[in-house]
Protein backbone atom coordinates (compact mmCIF):
# COMPACT_ATOMS: atom_id res chain seq x y z
CA UNK A 1 0.00 0.00 0.00
CA UNK A 2 1.56 3.09 -0.85
CA UNK A 3 2.03 6.06 1.68
CA UNK A 4 -0.60 8.40 -0.30
CA UNK A 5 -3.34 6.06 0.11
CA UNK A 6 -2.39 5.82 3.84
CA UNK A 7 -2.63 9.43 4.56
CA UNK A 8 -5.77 9.23 2.86
CA UNK A 9 -7.15 7.21 5.33
CA UNK A 10 -6.24 9.04 8.32
CA UNK A 11 -8.04 11.09 10.11
CA UNK A 12 -7.24 14.19 11.45
CA UNK A 13 -7.00 12.76 14.90
CA UNK A 14 -4.62 10.29 13.54
CA UNK A 15 -2.52 12.98 11.72
CA UNK A 16 -2.30 15.10 14.89
CA UNK A 17 -0.94 12.44 16.96
CA UNK A 18 1.49 11.22 13.83
CA UNK A 19 2.74 14.74 14.17
CA UNK A 20 3.29 15.22 17.93
CA UNK A 21 5.39 11.92 17.13
CA UNK A 22 7.42 13.46 15.57
CA UNK A 23 7.55 16.58 17.83
CA UNK A 24 8.39 14.16 20.74
CA UNK A 25 9.97 11.11 18.68
CA UNK A 26 8.93 9.10 21.73
CA UNK A 27 6.25 9.16 24.12
CA UNK A 28 3.19 6.56 26.04
CA UNK A 29 -0.33 6.90 26.23
CA UNK A 30 -0.94 8.63 29.27
CA UNK A 31 1.09 11.59 28.52
CA UNK A 32 -0.06 11.73 24.58
CA UNK A 33 -3.61 11.75 26.35
CA UNK A 34 -2.28 14.53 28.72
CA UNK A 35 -0.71 16.46 25.88
CA UNK A 36 -3.95 16.09 23.85
CA UNK A 37 -6.32 16.88 26.51
CA UNK A 38 -8.01 13.79 25.95
CA UNK A 39 -8.43 10.41 28.22
CA UNK A 40 -5.90 8.11 28.02
CA UNK A 41 -7.95 5.19 26.99
CA UNK A 42 -8.34 7.70 23.62
CA UNK A 43 -4.93 7.81 23.32
CA UNK A 44 -4.05 4.24 23.64
CA UNK A 45 -6.75 3.77 20.65
CA UNK A 46 -5.42 5.97 18.12
CA UNK A 47 -2.00 4.79 18.48
CA UNK A 48 -2.86 1.32 18.65
CA UNK A 49 -4.61 1.95 15.15
CA UNK A 50 -1.60 3.54 14.14
CA UNK A 51 0.63 0.73 15.04
CA UNK A 52 -1.93 -1.79 13.25
CA UNK A 53 -1.51 0.77 9.43
CA UNK A 54 2.36 0.44 9.96
CA UNK A 55 3.27 4.21 11.00
CA UNK A 56 4.13 4.02 14.65
CA UNK A 57 6.29 1.37 16.22
CA UNK A 58 4.79 -0.07 19.87
CA UNK A 59 7.73 -1.09 22.69
CA UNK A 60 6.62 -3.22 25.31
CA UNK A 61 8.96 -5.63 27.13
CA UNK A 62 8.01 -8.22 30.16
CA UNK A 63 9.93 -6.34 32.14
CA UNK A 64 8.09 -3.49 32.24
CA UNK A 65 5.36 -4.60 33.97
CA UNK A 66 7.57 -5.71 37.42
CA UNK A 67 9.19 -2.17 37.25
CA UNK A 68 5.87 -0.18 36.24
CA UNK A 69 6.98 1.18 33.19
CA UNK A 70 4.11 2.07 30.63
CA UNK A 71 4.71 1.11 26.87
CA UNK A 72 6.37 3.72 24.42
CA UNK A 73 5.92 4.44 20.92
CA UNK A 74 7.40 6.28 18.13
CA UNK A 75 7.66 6.62 14.27
CA UNK A 76 8.15 3.88 12.36
CA UNK A 77 10.10 4.61 9.23
CA UNK A 78 6.84 4.76 6.60
CA UNK A 79 5.53 6.93 9.58
CA UNK A 80 8.31 9.18 9.24
CA UNK A 81 7.76 9.13 5.79
CA UNK A 82 4.01 9.73 5.87
CA UNK A 83 4.91 12.63 8.65
CA UNK A 84 6.99 14.35 6.30
CA UNK A 85 4.42 14.62 3.47
CA UNK A 86 1.65 15.69 6.28
CA UNK A 87 4.39 18.53 7.28
CA UNK A 88 5.34 19.49 3.84
CA UNK A 89 9.06 19.96 5.18
CA UNK A 90 12.16 18.75 3.60
CA UNK A 91 13.78 15.47 3.84
CA UNK A 92 16.87 16.77 6.26
CA UNK A 93 14.21 17.34 8.97
CA UNK A 94 12.78 14.43 9.34
CA UNK A 95 16.11 12.48 8.71
CA UNK A 96 16.90 11.88 12.05
CA UNK A 97 13.74 10.01 13.02
CA UNK A 98 14.68 7.14 10.60
CA UNK A 99 17.02 5.86 12.87
CA UNK A 100 14.65 5.80 16.35
CA UNK A 101 14.87 2.24 16.46
CA UNK A 102 18.51 2.70 16.97
CA UNK A 103 18.24 4.93 20.29
CA UNK A 104 19.29 4.14 23.37
CA UNK A 105 17.28 3.39 26.63
CA UNK A 106 19.32 6.98 28.18
CA UNK A 107 17.62 8.93 25.18
CA UNK A 108 14.31 7.16 25.02
CA UNK A 109 13.82 8.07 28.60
CA UNK A 110 15.10 11.86 28.27
CA UNK A 111 12.29 12.01 25.76
CA UNK A 112 9.68 10.97 28.23
CA UNK A 113 10.73 13.25 30.71
CA UNK A 114 10.85 15.97 28.15
CA UNK A 115 6.96 15.26 27.28
CA UNK A 116 6.70 15.43 30.98
CA UNK A 117 8.39 18.82 31.11
CA UNK A 118 5.98 19.94 28.12
CA UNK A 119 2.63 19.12 30.16
CA UNK A 120 3.90 20.66 33.59
CA UNK A 121 4.83 24.09 31.77
CA UNK A 122 2.34 24.46 29.24
CA UNK A 123 -0.62 25.39 31.34
CA UNK A 124 1.72 28.47 33.27
CA UNK A 125 1.83 29.86 29.62
CA UNK A 126 -0.07 32.67 28.13
CA UNK A 127 -2.81 32.16 25.62
CA UNK A 128 -1.26 31.59 22.36
CA UNK A 129 2.15 30.31 23.27
CA UNK A 130 4.24 27.77 22.00
CA UNK A 131 7.11 25.02 23.01
CA UNK A 132 8.45 23.66 20.35
CA UNK A 133 11.29 20.81 20.89
CA UNK A 134 14.48 20.18 19.51
CA UNK A 135 12.92 17.88 16.81
CA UNK A 136 11.51 21.05 15.50
CA UNK A 137 14.24 23.82 15.90
CA UNK A 138 16.56 21.61 15.36
CA UNK A 139 16.77 23.34 11.17
CA UNK A 140 16.82 26.83 12.42
CA UNK A 141 20.24 28.71 12.64
CA UNK A 142 19.20 30.89 15.60
CA UNK A 143 20.01 29.05 18.50
CA UNK A 144 23.20 27.39 19.90
CA UNK A 145 25.20 24.48 17.92
CA UNK A 146 23.97 21.85 20.98
CA UNK A 147 20.48 22.84 20.77
CA UNK A 148 17.90 23.08 23.61
CA UNK A 149 15.95 20.73 24.91
CA UNK A 150 12.90 22.83 24.84
CA UNK A 151 12.35 27.02 23.12
CA UNK A 152 9.50 28.93 24.06
CA UNK A 153 7.64 31.77 22.49
CA UNK A 154 4.61 33.84 24.03
CA UNK A 155 2.64 35.71 22.53
CA UNK A 156 4.30 38.66 24.86
CA UNK A 157 7.27 38.11 22.50
CA UNK A 158 9.00 36.85 25.65
CA UNK A 159 10.78 33.51 24.97
CA UNK A 160 12.50 30.87 26.53
CA UNK A 161 15.38 28.07 26.11
CA UNK A 162 14.79 24.80 28.42
CA UNK A 163 17.74 22.43 28.85
CA UNK A 164 17.33 19.41 30.52
CA UNK A 165 20.24 17.99 32.45
CA UNK A 166 18.59 15.66 35.57
CA UNK A 167 21.07 13.04 34.44
CA UNK A 168 24.40 15.08 33.41
CA UNK A 169 27.35 15.69 35.91
CA UNK A 170 28.13 19.32 37.04
CA UNK A 171 30.59 19.82 35.09
CA UNK A 172 28.49 18.98 31.85
CA UNK A 173 26.26 21.33 33.06
CA UNK A 174 28.55 23.92 33.71
CA UNK A 175 29.47 23.77 30.21
CA UNK A 176 26.35 23.78 28.12
CA UNK A 177 25.81 26.80 30.42
CA UNK A 178 29.25 28.13 28.51
CA UNK A 179 27.90 27.30 25.45
CA UNK A 180 24.65 29.33 25.73
CA UNK A 181 26.36 32.47 27.72
CA UNK A 182 29.43 32.11 24.46
CA UNK A 183 26.16 32.21 21.74
CA UNK A 184 24.48 35.07 23.93
CA UNK A 185 28.00 36.92 23.55
CA UNK A 186 28.27 36.35 19.79
CA UNK A 187 25.10 36.03 18.25
CA UNK A 188 22.48 38.37 17.41
CA UNK A 189 19.38 37.63 18.93
CA UNK A 190 16.05 38.65 16.95
CA UNK A 191 14.55 40.61 20.72
CA UNK A 192 15.57 39.83 24.10
CA UNK A 193 17.56 36.76 24.64
CA UNK A 194 15.70 34.13 26.06
CA UNK A 195 15.57 33.24 29.36
CA UNK A 196 17.94 30.39 30.04
CA UNK A 197 16.24 27.71 31.72
CA UNK A 198 18.02 24.41 33.20
CA UNK A 199 16.28 21.63 35.03
CA UNK A 200 18.48 19.38 37.15
CA UNK A 201 17.71 16.50 39.14
CA UNK A 202 16.98 17.86 42.42
CA UNK A 203 16.56 20.75 44.46
CA UNK A 204 20.63 20.14 45.79
CA UNK A 205 21.73 20.18 42.10
CA UNK A 206 19.41 23.20 41.95
CA UNK A 207 20.79 25.24 44.16
CA UNK A 208 24.21 24.47 43.74
CA UNK A 209 23.95 25.26 40.03
CA UNK A 210 22.25 28.59 40.61
CA UNK A 211 24.54 29.53 43.23
CA UNK A 212 28.11 28.81 40.78
CA UNK A 213 25.97 30.37 38.32
CA UNK A 214 25.80 33.62 40.25
CA UNK A 215 29.52 33.88 41.19
CA UNK A 216 30.03 33.29 37.03
CA UNK A 217 28.13 35.78 36.14
CA UNK A 218 29.58 38.41 39.06
CA UNK A 219 32.62 37.77 37.70
CA UNK A 220 32.03 38.33 34.34
CA UNK A 221 30.53 41.29 34.43
CA UNK A 222 27.41 40.96 33.80
CA UNK A 223 24.89 43.44 34.83
CA UNK A 224 21.97 42.25 37.09
CA UNK A 225 19.11 40.78 34.91
CA UNK A 226 21.06 41.40 31.57
CA UNK A 227 20.81 37.86 30.83
CA UNK A 228 18.57 35.76 32.94
CA UNK A 229 19.45 32.34 34.21
CA UNK A 230 16.48 30.06 35.83
CA UNK A 231 16.81 26.89 37.71
CA UNK A 232 14.62 24.33 39.00
CA UNK A 233 14.49 20.18 39.68
CA UNK A 234 12.75 17.54 37.68
CA UNK A 235 11.29 16.36 41.16
CA UNK A 236 9.24 19.76 41.15
CA UNK A 237 7.63 19.43 37.61
CA UNK A 238 5.98 15.72 38.75
CA UNK A 239 3.23 17.68 41.51
CA UNK A 240 -0.04 18.67 40.71
CA UNK A 241 0.94 22.45 41.63
CA UNK A 242 2.13 24.79 39.41
CA UNK A 243 5.73 24.53 39.74
CA UNK A 244 8.44 27.50 40.66
CA UNK A 245 11.98 28.47 39.30
CA UNK A 246 14.46 30.07 40.85
CA UNK A 247 16.54 33.12 39.56
CA UNK A 248 20.42 32.71 39.60
CA UNK A 249 20.27 36.66 40.86
CA UNK A 250 17.93 35.87 43.24
CA UNK A 251 18.64 32.96 44.90
CA UNK A 252 16.11 32.96 48.23
CA UNK A 253 13.24 34.13 46.02
CA UNK A 254 10.97 32.03 43.75
CA UNK A 255 9.78 33.25 40.50
CA UNK A 256 7.46 32.42 37.79
CA UNK A 257 8.71 31.30 34.07
CA UNK A 258 8.74 34.78 33.04
CA UNK A 259 8.21 36.63 36.74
Amino acid sequence: MSVSIKEDKLTNQQQRVLKLLFKFRFISATLLGLVMGIRRISAYEVLEKLVCKGLVTKVYKNEYRILGKPAYYYLSKSGVTTVRKLMDVKESVVHPLYKNDEATDEFIEHCLKLAQLYISIMPSLPSGSDIFTKAEINRFKQFPKNRPDLYIRTSESRDAIVILVDDKQPYIIRKRLDEVITHYETEDWDGDYPRICFVLKDANAKNSFLYTTRKKLEDMGFDENEIRVLATSLEATKGKSPFIWADATALKNSTTLFG
